[in-house]
């Protein structure tokens, strides 16, 4: 473990959300000063906005506890269901009674935004994840909010990916009593910030001031910001990562080498060996394609001098030999020599222009002429093993609807691994009308379609459906935590975890 090697009480890149290590630069703090100033001055919808990994939800937390003194704040961090589902649980963190009728949740919810402004006390509902929220839901929860403005004393704060604003924008007809334009976009570190970044993480984990420029070097961070682009998600990944290598490796200090894990080539896995062609030699499509006409054209020769002959040889029909002139070497190789001249052709034809043996029965005490298809055999030994066996053509476009179907086949012989005690890692979650199609988008790529074979998919009936993404079996949670941090950036970027398989189909009951 690299704590003791670099002298850390606690790692400095951790995946859980923790406020309490909260770095308030690039922009941050005031991100949350304002969006804490506009739900307590009575804005009605604030919306926060950013791409996956850029600290959403971490500020989301944050700005809940800066009003828990001042307002009844309820956070959901995953606000999937029928609007009457998500009504209640909002209704129930208020304290009202869950066993109500669907219909009268609203009337509920009113009068616990009433009883609160009664006490000087302002509710706000924070949902993170608000991307997927069903566009039906959504559109009940921006009418509700038009009536509770007329009440007052009720702010909503929607966190959620660019795909929140084109949700919006679709309802902007329905709901023209509510902006939807207020609101603030969480942008990336920048190169400078990611450096603060990182030091400020170490110094939360226990180092020193003095020490805090004798971990990373300063072009090993700048490769983090490099390859990260100030995504604070992908900077913990990298980071974490850059420091277990640099502990193996004995170095103090986490050097350019050690940031950023080098894949295997492709061309390396997909290739035979030995002996592999040189790349550009491979990757000559012309060539290929030059290789592949000469091989037509010598069997199409092949087979049509040998159909000739074999016509010739079994036709009972004796061909009249015509006159041959001594350049006439052509018309020599094509006609069969009459019989008593077989021989004077054959010894006057130049060696170089001899076309082969005459076609007629072989004289007595001769020794049969060798056959065209015989005197072939040479050429084809001279090609080389690759040009005489080429490669396979490129298969076609891969079948997105195949593989989802096979994956779901192999997943209901994986589960019984629910019941041997074993672990998985989950990769994602997807929830919507469009789930099934993103996924097979997903499968067809050639970073998952490597992988295919341990991928799992388990479905939740829902409306919309909601699917899950699993990678690999393992014996132990240790082993699939480990097999967590060896997984590729662009596998990790979905911020994946470690769980018993039990626990994924857990996940799938309704």
């Amino acid at each position: 473990m690299y704590l003791e090697h670099f002298h850390l009480r606690t790692p400095p890149f951790p995946e859980e959300i923790d406020p309490a290590v909260f770095f308030t630069g690039g922009g941050r703090d005031q991100v949350c000063r304002e969006l804490a100033d506009e739900l307590l001055g009575g804005q009605l919808l604030v919306k926060l906005t950013g791409v996956e990994g850029v600290g959403k939800s971490l500020v989301c937390r944050v700005v809940s506890q800066r009003l828990a003194d001042r307002a009844e704040v309820v956070l959901l961090d995953n606000p999937i269901g029928s609007f009457a589902e998500l009504l209640r649980v909002i209704c129930l963190d208020l304290g009202v009674d869950p066993g109500l009728e669907d219909e009268a949740l609203e009337p509920a919810l009113k009068e616990a935004v009433a009883d609160r402004a009664g006490q000087g006390r302002r509710v706000v509902v924070i949902l993170d994840n608000a991307e997927k929220i069903f566009l039906a839901t959504l559109e009940r929860l921006l009418r509700l909010l038009c009536e509770l403005e007329k009440q007052g004393g009720f702010s909503l704060l929607l966190s959620g990916r660019p795909a929140l604003d084109t949700n919006l924008e679709q309802l902007t007809l329905y709901c023209t009593g509510v902006d939807i334009s207020a609101g603030h976009d969480l942008a990336p570190f920048g190169q400078e910030e990611t450096r603060q970044y990182l030091r400020y993480r170490l110094k939360q984990s226990g180092l020193s001031d003095e020490r805090q420029d004798e971990v990373f070097a300063g072009e090993a961070m700048d490769k983090i910001f490099a390859q990260s682009g100030g995504n604070p998600r992908m900077i913990n990944i990298l980071a974490e990562e850059a420091l277990q290598k640099s502990c193996s490796e004995k170095s103090f200090m986490v050097l350019l080498d050690h940031v950023g894990a080098e894949e295997e080539p492709v061309a390396k896995k997909v290739l035979p060996v030995p002996p592999v062609p040189p790349a550009d030699w491979l990757s000559n499509k012309w060539l290929w394609a030059g290789i592949a006409l000469v091989l037509v054209l010598a069997a199409g020769w092949l087979f049509t001098g040998r159909d000739g002959e074999e016509q010739r040889q079994n036709s009972p029909v004796k061909v009249e030999q015509p006159a041959v002139t001594p350049d006439d070497t052509t018309s020599r190789a094509k006609s069969p020599a009459p019989a008593g001249e077989g021989e004077s052709a054959r010894d006057t034809a130049p060696a170089s222009t001899q076309p082969g043996p005459a076609t007629g029965p072989a004289a007595p005490g001769e020794a049969p002429a060798p056959d065209q298809r015989d005197s072939a055999q040479p050429v084809q030994s001279l090609t080389p093993d690759r040009v005489k066996q080429p490669p396979q053509p490129a298969p076609g476009p891969r079948d997105g609807d195949k593989i989802f179907e096979q994956r779901l086949r192999a997943s209901a012989a994986w589960v019984a691994g629910a019941y041997r005690g074993e672990y998985t890692v989950q990769l994602m979650m997807l929830s919507s009308d469009q789930a099934e199609e993103r996924l097979k988008d997903l499968l067809v790529r050639d970073e998952y379609y490597r992988i295919r074979d341990k991928l799992h998919i388990l479905r939740k009936q829902t409306t919309p459906p909601t699917l899950f993404l699993f990678y690999g079996t393992f014996p132990t949670l240790d082993a699939a935590r480990q097999a967590r941090n060896r997984m590729p950036l662009f596998l990790r970027k979905h911020h994946p975890y470690a769980l018993s398989i039990a626990d994924a189909l857990t996940k799938t009951e309704d």
